[in-house]
């Protein structure tokens, strides 16, 4: 019972240091997609805690206090302007890691690197049309927040065939795929693209970032890989031909691609999440 008084108190401390100073360590950001405009602030700045668990992220063997915490200009509003990571320690140190604000935060935990400890992390949706989320991974070995490099999307090279196949190559992998877009042949005869089935104007298509970026056991070892999906438009940004699927594996100081491939359609396990 003492303990829990002790967390809720040093929780309660947390959310006052986070409302009121600006000079709190810096986590590094390891996604650079723009968000958009918050909303217009209708109340005070207002914590939130939107998850927590108690699990050993600093490696002396004892369980650390691990939240996630939001802060809300507008409580009727689902976005959170400010996300911070806070790790309370059993002796009763913390530290505080600033992220950015977003949609529908989820905190998780894994052990990316191989060290033996889960790192902790952290999705929060951007809210932009190009359904695009920040992704972040943070070790606290020893105590010391260090940011995790995510892998750098994929790049697509699509090359317009004749009967309205688009050719896609993975420049990673130099693979190739053909989608079939036979089923969308009159809006791309509209804008110029074909005529009667003739390539006449073919276009560059969007190679967007992470619409996801998801943490799985793919080899069942003990250590979590990260899968991507990759949104690729066309003519616009509501004509998505296919998606870039990758899985990536940290290995010696760096993500290693494991598999990759382009697809018309997400599986369903995916499309899920």
């Amino acid at each position: 019972m003492f303990r829990k008084c002790v967390k809720i108190a040093l929780y309660t401390a947390v959310i006052s240091l986070l409302l009121s100073s600006s000079s709190l360590w810096r986590g590094g950001l390891v996604s650079a997609e723009e968000l958009p405009p918050p909303p217009p602030p209708q109340t005070a700045q207002q914590g939130e805690l939107i998850q927590t668990r108690e699990i050993d992220v600093t490696g002396d063997g004892k369980p650390d206090t691990v939240s996630l915490i939001g802060m809300k200009s507008d409580t009727s509003s689902p976005y959170y302007n400010k996300l911070f990571i806070t790790v309370i320690g059993p002796a009763q140190t913390h530290v505080v890691i600033p992220l950015e604000g977003g949609y529908n935060p989820l905190m998780d935990f894994c052990d990316f690197i191989q060290d033996k400890l889960p790192q902790i992390y952290v999705s929060a949706e951007t809210g932009g049309s190009g359904g695009l989320s920040n992704y972040y991974i943070y070790s606290l070995k020893n105590n010391v927040p260090t940011a995790i490099p995510l892998p750098s999307p994929l790049h697509v090279k699509a090359t317009f065939k004749k009967n309205y196949v688009v050719k896609m190559k993975l420049e990673e992998t130099g693979r190739s795929f053909k989608i079939d877009i036979k089923d969308r042949k009159d809006d791309y005869e509209k804008f110029g693209v074909y005529k009667n089935g003739i390539v006449v104007k073919p276009i560059i298509v969007d190679v967007h970032g992470y619409g996801a970026l998801k943490p799985m056991d793919v080899d069942r070892d003990g250590y979590c890989e990260l899968r991507g999906v990759q949104r690729i438009t066309g003519i616009a940004n509501a004509d998505t031909l296919g998606y870039a699927i990758s899985v990536w594996k940290w290995k010696k100081g760096k993500w290693i691609l494991k598999d990759a491939s382009i697809v018309k359609t997400l599986p369903g396990k995916l499309r899920q999440g």
